[in-house]
C-alpha cells in the first residue's frame, strides 16, 4: 500500500514556520547522545533551516565549548525551499567520555542580511571501559572449536573475541598446559601445533588471560577437539526449499537457515546477490537492505543457489536452492491533525491544562486502535503526559532558569501515535512548547546591611554595594532607590547596581549614624510589562560614621597666671589646665616644651607640679622667681596629630623659716670641694618665629644700610676720608727728601 512521501510530510510542516517570514532552525536546541567509539563519518545530528531567501547560506560551528575539532562544518541538501542540514564526525574524532562527557556546539547561519544563531548539545556515552570477555569463553566450562586431524600445522583454529573492545592495546597469553603445542598471537588468533595433529580422537583444554596495557584482565577457556577426516560428508536433506517473509523487516531481517550435514560446513551464495546474504559459518540467511514492495514490485521473488563445503575439504560439498517470497504488510503510518505544535504557554500554568487534541487515522487499521505516548529529552522530561489523545501539563513548567534561557524557554517532545498493525506503524508528532514569564517572586536584600565609612572621606566615595536577589528571570534585574527621615540627601544609590556613594559631609561629632531604607523594583519580569504585577520589596541599611582626627585640643582660658610660694608641697599641682577636643575619642597628652628653668616643673596628666626650688644666696644655685612654661597639648599618637599650646606664668616667691638660736659646740670641718651643678634649659621657638626674627633682621640691615647711604651724599665729608688721611704721608715724604739733601 502507498504511503505519503516523508519529504513531503516535512515540506507541509515547514510551511507553517514559513509564513512568519523569519530565518530560523529546526530540531535546534537539541541534545543528542553518541557512542565515544563511533566511527568517522557518524551523523550526530540533523535539523533544518527555514525561511532562507538566499541560495547559498552559510551555516558554520562557530564555537565548542570545550574546544575541538571533532565535528565537521553541516552539510546542506536543499529540499523545496527548506535547507536539511548535518553534522558529522570529523576525521580527528578521538571522542573519550572520561575525558570530556559532554560538548556544546554553538551553530550559525546567515542568511543574506539575516543570523540565526542556536545551541546542540552532545552527551559521549562510555562504551570502551575494561577488556570483557565473551561470557562463553570466560564461563567455567568454555567455549570448543573442532578440528579435523589433517588441518594444516600452524593454521589457525580460534580467534578470542572480547564483548567490548577497549580504547587501549591488548596482549593474549595461554598460560595452561605450559608449555603448550599450541600458540596465540597478538591479533588473538590461536594456532595448531606446528607439527601438526599425529593422533584423532584428542582433547586438549587451554586457558588463555587477555590483558590490556592499564593491567586489566578477563580469562577464558577453548576446549579443542581433533576429529578424525571422512570423505564426501556433506549434504542437504532437500534439493530445494521455500521462505516466505514479510515486507519492510529492515536491514540483516533473518530469512531462514540452512544446515547441512557434516563436521565443519560453511555456506556461500553460489550467484551473490544484492538483495540477501548468507552468513559462511551459521547459514542464516538475511537480507541486506530494507525490503519495501511499494517502491520495488519485483523484490517478490527471488530464489538463491546455495553451496555448503567442508572448511578444510572444500571439494567435499552439496548445493541447494531457496526461493523467497516477500509479501506486503502493514506499512502506512497513521495520519495526524495538527501535526506540529507550536504554542506559547505561561509559566504558572496549572498541571492538567491541554495544551494540543489531535485527530488521527490510519487507513491500513482501525483508528479507535491508536495509542499515543510522548517522547521527552531532557529538558522536557516529565513535563508533559497524555491523556488519550489530548497533550496535558504534567509537571509546573519552569521559565527561570539559565538552562532553560539557553534553550529560549521552550520545551520540546515528540508526541508518537501507534497503530494495531502488524508490524506496528508510528507517526512523531514535533511539539514545541515556549514558556512566557510570569512575576512570581519578591525582590529580597541579602546581606550585609550595615557599611562603615570615615567621617573625612571626599564627596563621591563608595561606602560599599547592596546585594539584592529576585527569583524570576533574568535574575536580580532590579533598580534601586533610597528613602527614609535621616538625611537621604547625605547619601546616592545607583539605581542599577546597587552602589552606594558619598555625597555630603560627615561629621562624626553631629551623627554618628544613619538608617536609610531601600527600595527594590524589579524590571522586565512581565511578558506584557504590566506595572500592576511588577513586585516590590525594601530593607533597612545602617551606615556608621567612623571618628577621624580632624580638631585640634583647645584650652581655656589659653594662658594661666598663678603665684606660690618656694616652700610648697611638690604634691599639690601649681595649676591645672582646662583643654578638650570636639574629637570624642581623641586622647590628650601634655609636655613642657618651654620656659623650664632647671627643669622645676613637670606635668602629671593636665597638672603642672614643681619640683623643690633653690634659692641660696650662699653661691648655690638660684632659681628664677618668674617662669613662662609654654605647654603643648596634642591628641594623638599617630597621624594625622593636632596639638595646642598653653602658656602658664608661675610667680615664685621665696620664702624661709625662723630657726631658734641653739648654742652647740662644733668641730672645724675640713674643707671639702663642692661641685655644684646647674642645668641650663634653652627654649627653641615654632619654625614661624625663627622666620619671623630673620625676614626682620633682614628688613632691620637694609633699612641700617639704606640710612647710611643716605648720610654720606648729604654729608661730602664722609667721602673724603680717605684722601685726607694720604696728605700726612705726602708731607712725610717731603721731608724725607729735604733730609736726604741737606
Amino acid at each position: 500500500m502507498g504511503s505519503l512521501p516523508p519529504v513531503l510530510l516535512c515540506i507541509t510542516l515547514l510551511f507553517i514556520h514559513e509564513t512568519w517570514g523569519q530565518v530560523e532552525f529546526l530540531s535546534l536546541p537539541d541534545t543528542v547522545s553518541i557512542k565515544e567509539s563511533s566511527p568517522i563519518g557518524t551523523s550526530v545530528h540533523n535539523f533544518s533551516l527555514i525561511n532562507c531567501t538566499s541560495n547559498n547560506p552559510t551555516v558554520t560551528i562557530t564555537s565548542v565549548i570545550p574546544p575541538a575539532t571533532y565535528f565537521n562544518t553541516p552539510t546542506q541538501t536543499l529540499t523545496g525551499s527548506v535547507f536539511g542540514l548535518q553534522i558529522t564526525l570529523s576525521s580527528t574524532a578521538t571522542l573519550n567520555a572520561q575525558v570530556v562527557n559532554k560538548y556544546i556546539l554553538q551553530i550559525t547561519a546567515v542568511c543574506g542580511n539575516e543570523t540565526v544563531t542556536n545551541q546542540l548539545f552532545v552527551n559521549i556515552l562510555d562504551d570502551l571501559p575494561k577488556p570483557l570477555c565473551d561470557p562463553k569463553f570466560s564461563s567455567q566450562v568454555g567455549d570448543s572449536v573442532e578440528v579435523y586431524s589433517n588441518v594444516p600445522a600452524s593454521s589457525t583454529i580460534y580467534t578470542v573475541v572480547l564483548r567490548q573492545l577497549t580504547n587501549t592495546s591488548v596482549t593474549y597469553k595461554i598460560t595452561s598446559p605450559s608449555p603448550s603445542p599450541f600458540t596465540i598471537r597478538s591479533d588473538g588468533t590461536v594456532h595448531a601445533p606446528a607439527a601438526g595433529f599425529a593422533n584423532a580422537n584428542l582433547n586438549y583444554q587451554l586457558q588463555i588471560q587477555v590483558t590490556d596495557s592499564m593491567g586489566n584482565t578477563c580469562n577464558g577457556t577453548l576446549n579443542v577437539k581433533v576429529l578424525p577426516v571422512y570423505q564426501n560428508s556433506v549434504n542437504f536433506t532437500s534439493s530445494s526449499y521455500s521462505v516466505t517473509i514479510p515486507e519492510n523487516g529492515g536491514p540483516s531481517y533473518l530469512v531462514t537457515t540452512l544446515k547441512a550435514a557434516g563436521t565443519d560446513v560453511l555456506y556461500q551464495l553460489i550467484d551473490p546477490s544484492s538483495i540477501y546474504y548468507i552468513e559462511p559459518g551459521t547459514g542464516m540467511i538475511r537480507t541486506t537492505f530494507n525490503l519495501d514492495l511499494e517502491t520495488n514490485p519485483s523484490l517478490v521473488t527471488t530464489i538463491l543457489k546455495v553451496r555448503a563445503y567442508d572448511r578444510y575439504q572444500r571439494s567435499d560439498s552439496a548445493t541447494t536452492t531457496v526461493t523467497i517470497t516477500v509479501t506486503n504488510v502493514n506499512d502506512i503510518a497513521p495520519q495526524c491533525s495538527p501535526a506540529l505544535v507550536m504554542k506559547q504557554v505561561p509559566q504558572d500554568a496549572p498541571v492538567g491544562d491541554v495544551i494540543a487534541t489531535f485527530s488521527c487515522t490510519d487507513p491500513d487499521y482501525s483508528s479507535t486502535g491508536l495509542t499515543y505516548s510522548i517522547t521527552s529529552n531532557a529538558n522536557s522530561l516529565y513535563s508533559f503526559r497524555m491523556m488519550g489523545n489530548q497533550l496535558v501539563i504534567n509537571n509546573t513548567l519552569n521559565y527561570d532558569s539559565y538552562e532553560m534561557a539557553s534553550v529560549n524557554f521552550q520545551y520540546s517532545a515528540t508526541v508518537v501515535v501507534t497503530d494495531n498493525g502488524t508490524p506496528k506503524m508510528t507517526t512523531n508528532i514535533p511539539v514545541f512548547v515556549t514558556v512566557t514569564p510570569v512575576n512570581n517572586y519578591d525582590p529580597k536584600c541579602v546581606d550585609p546591611l550595615t557599611y562603615s565609612i570615615n567621617e573625612n572621606q571626599p564627596f563621591g566615595t563608595v561606602v560599599g554595594q547592596l546585594n539584592a536577589t529576585d527569583a524570576d528571570y533574568p535574575f536580580n534585574n532590579l533598580e534601586y532607590s533610597i528613602s527614609g527621615p535621616q538625611n537621604p540627601t547625605m547619601f546616592y544609590i545607583n539605581p542599577r547596581n546597587g552602589e552606594i556613594n558619598l555625597l555630603g559631609p560627615l561629621d562624626y561629632e553631629k551623627q554618628t549614624t544613619y538608617s536609610l531604607v531601600i527600595n527594590l523594583v524589579d524590571l522586565n519580569n512581565d511578558i506584557l510589562q504590566d506595572p500592576q504585577k511588577q513586585r516590590l520589596g525594601s530593607c533597612t541599611i545602617t551606615i556608621d560614621v567612623l571618628d577621624y582626627n580632624d580638631n585640634p585640643p583647645i584650652c581655656t582660658p589659653p594662658y594661666y597666671e598663678v603665684t606660690i610660694y618656694s616652700t610648697n608641697s611638690t604634691a599639690i599641682p601649681v595649676k591645672s589646665l582646662t583643654c578638650s577636643d570636639i574629637d570624642v575619642t581623641s586622647v590628650l597628652s601634655y609636655t613642657i616644651v618651654g620656659g623650664n628653668t632647671n627643669s622645676r616643673f613637670q606635668m602629671n596628666n593636665n597638672n603642672v607640679m614643681h619640683n623643690p626650688f633653690s634659692f641660696n644666696t650662699d653661691g648655690g644655685v638660684y632659681d628664677p622667681e618668674n617662669y613662662k612654661l609654654l605647654i603643648l597639648v596634642t591628641d594623638s599618637t599617630t597621624s594625622p596629630q593636632y596639638s595646642t599650646t598653653a602658656t602658664v606664668f608661675v610667680t615664685i616667691i621665696p620664702w624661709t623659716t625662723t630657726q631658734p638660736t641653739i648654742t652647740t659646740t662644733t668641730s672645724t670641718p675640713q674643707k671639702q670641694t663642692t661641685i655644684v651643678n646647674q642645668t641650663l634649659e634653652y627654649w627653641q621657638p615654632d619654625t614661624w618665629f625663627m622666620v619671623v626674627i630673620i625676614i626682620t633682621g633682614a628688613l632691620l640691615l637694609c633699612a641700617i644700610g639704606l640710612l647710611t647711604w643716605a648720610l654720606c651724599r648729604r654729608y661730602p665729608l664722609c667721602a673724603q676720608g680717605p684722601k685726607d688721611a694720604t696728605e700726612p704721608l705726602l708731607q712725610d715724604r717731603s721731608l724725607t727728601s729735604e733730609l736726604r739733601i741737606q
